[in-house]
């Protein structure tokens, strides 16, 4: 008899269930429990094997040997060829992008099969290296012990029978049966990735150290999930208060302790993005300190949501919101000699004019009074260029923002002075146009400053 968390069963009952099949002890020993138990509790079992193409033969030989083993188990067996190299986003690491690529395969088997379980094998070994993981990254209550029975991402449901076994026990149970496994050779070399150091070498130097360090650690995870889970619950309740009352000016954002704002953000982000956005330190702070000082009305702050290229946090005077940068900060006409003082975002630029120019600021600009009183400000578009202050011939501006030091996310809500017909005419911090060179004498000066901390480190609120 294999044992397993004794709410399997009941959860399970009736229903299909997917189990993830590597042909590793752990993943073995899941679906012979699984199987165990889908007959007392009525449930249809299905393996389900991710060749990911990282080891060549290996890789075959272990999807050939799951085959076999489920057609002596007689289970139904489906392999899926992820090529995680071939797959790979621009800088995305093999682990992030097979991740990544398990996920998406997981959701399109539950669109197939609706209604269905995943049952995943990860056991309580697993779980400490999480822990250390999420540790070294940052992660509060909810990101430490996020490796649970239970979990959910959208409507799909993961579970995870195994997390109160430890690996050297799955590994004696299966020998005891008699049963062999397989076994992934990049998993035995350190170099390979975090998980390896912290497996190979970081936790058996602390159980040298320490004895009962496993023991410790688990009594520890499983205080902090209660912690967690109560702020999770606080969390959704006050959650759907804000959504019943349509509370989500800014003062009803500052009303909330952080540990309870990161989780109703999260909560917030889900529903109006339709996926799971987990808010960081950094963005936590971001949003805090747009809502701490809203903007006046008829203006916007945006708050970018960095791992999301698509959509950011829209935050005005009376409301917080979420949008899309298919529809930008919209363009604004400035007649500068009626109006000295505009606003754009978390800018403010302002026209003045002075006695002779002064250089060396990168957000001031100087023009000659020939400049026309109408002009526009608008975030820069794809293809654009225009002619530096000293050049010949039209630069793009995305190699403008580039030589300036404003990095890709800040460009997205970034101004650019043009005139009225939409030429670009300065970039703040960057070059400027050619057009109306300054001479002796008087000039107009353009000044853009950021609302929200030095204009260098105007990104933050990207």
């Amino acid at each position: 008899m294999f044992r397993i968390s004794a709410a399997a069963g009941p959860f399970l009952q009736g229903k299909r269930v997917l189990c993830g099949f590597s042909g590793g002890a752990d993943s073995l020993y899941l679906l012979l429990a699984l199987k165990q138990l889908s007959a007392p509790f009525s449930f249809l079992l299905e393996a389900v094997h991710f060749d990911h193409g990282l080891r060549g033969a290996e890789s075959r030989a272990d999807a050939e040997w799951c085959c076999r083993k489920c057609r002596e188990e007689q289970l139904p067996c489906t392999v899926l060829s992820l090529k995680v190299e071939e797959n790979r986003h621009p800088g995305e690491g093999l682990e992030a992008a097979a991740r990544r690529l398990r996920l998406e395969q997981w959701k399109r088997l539950h669109a197939e099969r609706p209604g269905c379980v995943i049952a995943l094998g990860h056991h309580a070994d697993d779980r400490i290296e999480n822990l250390f993981l999420r540790l070294f990254r940052g992660s509060n209550a909810t990101g430490l012990t996020s490796m649970r029975f239970l979990s959910r991402m959208g409507s799909v449901e993961f579970i995870r029978p195994l997390l109160e076994l430890s690996r050297e026990e799955i590994e004696t149970a299966l020998k005891e049966a008699g049963e062999s496994w397989r076994t992934d050779s990049t998993n035995l070399q350190a170099e390979l990735c975090r998980r390896n150091v912290l497996r190979l070498e970081i936790l058996p130097m602390l159980r040298r150290t320490f004895p009962a360090v496993e023991k410790g650690i688990l009594r520890s995870l499983s205080a902090m999930e209660c912690d967690a889970d109560f702020l999770e619950r606080s969390a959704a309740e006050t959650y759907e208060e804000m959504r019943r009352t349509n509370s989500f000016a800014p003062s009803d954002w500052r009303k909330l302790h952080r540990a309870e704002l990161c989780r109703v953000l999260r909560l917030f982000l889900r529903e109006h993005i339709g996926r799971d956005v987990v808010p960081d330190l950094p963005l936590i702070e971001r949003f805090e300190r747009a809502v701490l000082h809203p903007p006046e009305n008829g203006e916007r702050r945006i708050v970018e949501l960095k791992e999301d290229p698509v959509h950011f946090l829209c935050v005005e005077r009376e409301a917080v919101s979420v949008g899309t940068f298919s529809d930008r900060l919209p363009g604004l006409h400035w007649n500068w000699k009626e109006q000295s003082r505009i606003l754009f975002g978390d800018f403010e630029l302002t026209a003045s004019r002075v006695a002779f120019p002064v250089f060396g600021d990168p957000f001031s600009a100087f023009f000659s009074e020939t400049l026309p009183p109408e002009l526009c400000i608008a975030v820069r578009e794809d293809g654009e260029r225009m002619v530096p202050f000293g050049r010949h011939a039209p630069v793009p501006l995305k190699k403008l923002f580039s030589e300036a030091g404003i990095n890709a996310s800040a460009r997205k809500g970034y101004p650019v002075l043009r005139l009225a017909d939409g030429s670009p005419l300065w970039i703040p911090g960057g070059k400027r146009s050619a057009l109306f060179p300054v001479g002796p004498g008087a000039c107009i000066r353009i000044c853009a400053r950021c609302r929200n901390g030095s204009p260098e480190k105007t990104e933050e609120f990207r």
